[in-house]
């Protein structure tokens, strides 16, 4: 913009120096003047064709001021007004032309930006699913190896458990009777341990937060918010409990309700969970009296009480502004568990 506006300054200036190249008169400082407020209007003008337009005037003006008084060499002057208006619009074309340029240089470079913005988006989408990719192999590994050690080491140290407490059983020598004790109590610690490595190994591998997400994938029809508090550490019977009750609550909307939206929330406290499962569906009043009676027609309800109370928890129904399940899973922390959670 700077630069189009010293290019018709110039242009007036010059006109204004042949117009007056034979004196300075009233009629030459008016027509000056004109040409200066014609430029100055070619640069409020939002098209490029008025802005032309009013730039030729000037030039066409000064021309005819020109012919009109007649002095000094006329011919040369008009070749001169001429050849600076070739310049002039010359000089425009080409501000105009770079301006053009750039603006397609700028709206590049934001393409470019945006492109690299989604390029960088979907590559952390990719890097994020790759992830979880590897996250999913590694749990099946660890379900794997803890399902042979148990279906394999499990069996072998069983039979010698047996075999060395047989040989307890029958054995009429007291020299080795200690040596046998000892060995019948090693391999007592050796399945202790083995057992405890199996359950932890088996429960790294249920992945709550992947399971509740395939038990929700079923409600397409649905729009479902999630409140998931998955930070915290839960014993394998929680987390069995929690997916439980979630598909029981989900096949029952699935089944029985009219409303669009599903809440679901999960919060780990100390000591115990809380899950909630909220649809906006509409129930009839009979079917309101059924379930504050506990009179359910199905077994669905059941099963979520029953899971909540296998837990030593309890398991309520919410009828207002839809229907809600929520339920409260009480758990034991060990010590390392208890020190983090304070």
């Amino acid at each position: 913009m700077l630069y189009d506006i010293i290019i018709r300054i110039l242009g007036a200036v010059g006109l204004a120096a042949l117009i007056c190249a034979d004196g300075i008169t009233i009629p030459s400082v008016v027509m000056s003047v004109c040409v200066l407020l014609v430029f100055e209007m070619s640069l409020l003008a939002d098209k490029k064709t008025m802005k032309s337009v009013l730039s030729m005037l000037s030039f066409a003006s000064a021309g005819v001021y020109l012919i009109l008084v007649g002095a000094g060499d006329i011919i040369l002057k008009l070749l001169i007004l001429v050849v600076f208006a070739g310049l002039t619009f010359v000089s425009v074309s080409l501000y105009e032309k770079s301006a053009a340029y750039q603006t397609q240089l700028h709206r590049i470079r934001d393409d470019s930006f945006e492109l690299e913005s989604a390029l960088k988006s979907k590559n952390r989408a990719l890097l994020s699913e790759q992830d979880q990719q590897v996250h999913l192999a590694t749990l099946a590994e660890r379900n794997r190896i803890a399902r042979e050690i148990h279906d394999n080491v499990g069996h072998l140290l069983s039979r010698a458990i047996l075999l060395v407490g047989a040989i307890l059983t029958v054995n009429q020598d007291e020299k080795i009777a200690p040596q046998l004790k000892m060995l019948s109590e090693t391999l007592d610690e050796s399945m202790e341990k083995m057992r405890s490595s199996v359950h932890d190994l088996h429960d790294d591998s249920i992945d709550l937060e992947k399971n509740i997400g395939d038990i929700l994938a079923e409600l397409k029809d649905f729009n479902v918010t999630t409140d998931l508090d998955l930070d915290g550490v839960l014993p394998t019977e929680i987390k069995l409990s929690v997916i439980g009750i979630l598909k029981e609550a989900v096949t029952n909307i699935l089944k029985h309700s009219d409303g669009d939206a599903v809440s679901v929330i999960l919060h780990q406290n100390y000591g115990f969970c809380t899950l909630s499962i909220t649809d906006n569906g509409s129930l009839s009043r009979e079917e309101k009296l059924r379930i504050s009676s506990e009179s359910y027609d199905g077994i669905g309800l059941s099963n979520i009480k029953n899971r909540a109370a296998s837990m030593g928890g309890e398991a309520y129904f919410y009828l207002n502004d839809g229907f809600t399940v929520f339920a409260r899973l009480p758990f034991e922390r060990d010590e390392t568990e208890r020190k983090t959670y304070d």
